[in-house]
C-alpha cells in the first residue's frame, strides 16, 4: 500500500510540473511558482483515511473547477498561502497555467462561501487502473475567522467525493 500512495504522488507531483516542464516558453516567473510549491509540498505529510470523522456543518458551496475564470479562483486562495507577495504573484502565475481537460487525472475545486471563494482543493487519481487510492491534496481556506473550519468542511467533502467512487483517499497535510 505504501508504494502505491508513493507512486499516487509522484504522478501528481509530475502532472502539477508538467504545465511548467511541458510548456513550450514557461516564464521564469512561473519556474519560480512551481519550485515554490513544491518545496511547500516537499514539506507534508500523507494519511491513508478509512472512514470519515464529524461532518462539520455545511458552509460552503463547493463547485469543481471547470473554466479558466475558477482554475483563477482556485490560484488565488492557494496562493494566499505564502505571505511574501513576491512569491504569492510567482505561485499565481504558476498555477494559473494549469490546463484541466476532460480525461484529467485531477480535478480541482474551490468553495464559495456567502459568494466569494474561500476554499479549494484537488483530488487526484492518477491512472484510473493503478490503484484504487485518490489523493487529496492543496486543501486550503483564505485565512479568516473560519479559515479552518473552511479547510475541514473541504477536506470533508472531497473524502465523500472519493468514498463515493469506491476509493480510498489519501490525505496530505501541510
Amino acid at each position: 500500500m505504501q508504494s502505491q500512495i508513493e507512486q499516487l504522488i509522484t504522478s501528481k507531483n509530475h502532472w502539477m510540473a508538467s504545465h511548467i516542464t511541458e510548456a513550450e516558453f514557461p516564464t521564469p516567473q512561473s519556474q519560480e511558482g512551481l519550485a515554490l510549491y513544491q518545496d511547500r509540498q516537499a514539506a507534508g505529510s500523507y494519511q491513508l483515511v478509512k472512514e470519515t470523522d464529524n461532518t462539520p456543518a455545511p458552509q460552503l458551496s463547493v463547485y469543481p473547477v471547470d473554466c479558466h475564470p475558477l482554475t483563477i479562483r482556485f490560484a488565488l486562495i492557494i496562493a494566499s498561502q505564502w505571505p511574501d507577495e513576491q512569491e504569492k504573484e510567482t505561485v499565481i502565475e504558476y498555477l494559473t497555467q494549469i490546463m484541466l481537460e476532460e480525461d484529467s487525472p485531477a480535478q480541482l475545486f474551490v468553495g464559495f462561501y456567502r459568494g466569494k471563494p474561500t476554499a479549494a482543493g484537488m483530488m487526484f487519481n492518477g491512472e484510473a487502473d493503478q490503484s484504487e487510492l485518490t489523493l487529496i491534496s492543496d486543501v486550503c481556506a483564505l485565512a479568516g475567522p473560519n479559515d479552518q473550519a473552511f479547510v475541514a468542511e473541504m477536506t470533508h467533502y472531497l473524502i465523500n467525493q472519493t468514498q463515493s467512487a469506491q476509493r480510498q483517499a489519501v490525505v496530505h497535510i501541510s
